[in-house]
């Protein structure tokens, strides 16, 4: 009994002491390959900062080419997603909340917030918070409405932080690439600023593609809506108010 104790215990510790040496590097592929891991950025307060953001997507061809710009420079942004395409594609979507985006509401069916009576507001936000359960696990935390068309209703309804926005790129309207890097090369100071663009366009895509770059080359960080309105304004977004560019330009109230 005692000789198959001693030989036990000759092949035990071999294997433990393997196992320990081999624990770290364990570890660190089982943290490199995790779905869940994101990435971690810092945001130096003291440095300037400007948020892009992109509506009414995603979009299959358009939605990678930004994402795999971001990801590239290590960048981030927030996508503020129509609740339909989110089912279309939710792995967009994922994709962007791994590489350290922030996507938000955008309705789910780009409704006309002040057009709408009470019951379609409210059926088209549960259905858009349908659509972030699946393709996310959560709730979207914050809103853009489409077209930034707010009325007293609409915040009323909207348990959500608005988001407007201070520099539109109009690519919306020009689909073109030239316009919209212009747009936003030739504003002048952008820290603190939140800029409009969408990713349903190839214009805006390669535009993106020229401008995350250029943008981090002139010393910005490219940060999310929450995060630009936690370290550069020091709000935290509230519901039932809409932050407009009297608040990311000015500073103003946005509740008064």
């Amino acid at each position: 009994m005692q000789k198959r104790k001693h030989k036990l215990l000759l092949i035990l510790i071999p294997v433990i002491m393997l196992g320990l040496l081999l624990f770290p590097f364990i570890r660190s592929l089982a943290g490199t390959f995790s779905p869940d891991r994101k990435p971690h950025r810092m945001v130096d307060p003291d440095r300037p900062m400007v948020a892009l953001t992109f509506d009414d997507g995603p979009h299959p061809d358009w939605t990678p080419v930004i994402l795999d710009c971001l990801e590239k420079h290590g960048a981030a942004a927030t996508f503020f997603e129509v609740g339909s395409n989110m089912d279309l594609y939710p792995a967009l979507c994922a994709r962007a909340e791994e590489l350290g985006c922030e996507v938000g509401s955008h309705t789910y069916s780009h409704i006309d917030l002040t057009a709408s009576d009470a019951e379609t507001i409210e059926q088209d936000l549960r259905l858009c918070d349908r659509s972030f359960r699946l393709a996310l696990g959560h709730a979207p935390t914050l809103m853009r409405p489409p077209g930034g068309a707010v009325n007293g209703q609409a915040k009323r309804l909207t348990d959500l932080p608005l988001i407007g926005w201070s520099l539109d790129t109009k690519d919306w309207q020009t689909r073109d690439t030239a316009a919209t890097v212009a747009a936003v090369q030739e504003a002048g100071n952008l820290d603190g600023q939140v800029i409009l663009m969408h990713s349903l366009y190839q214009s805006s895509a390669r535009a993106a593609e020229i401008l995350i770059p250029w943008l981090l080359d002139q010393g910005y960080q490219l940060v999310t809506v929450s995060e630009l309105m936690q370290v550069r304004y020091e709000t935290l977004p509230q519901p039932h108010i809409y932050y407009t560019v009297d608040f990311f330009l000015y500073g103003a109230d946005p509740a008064a």
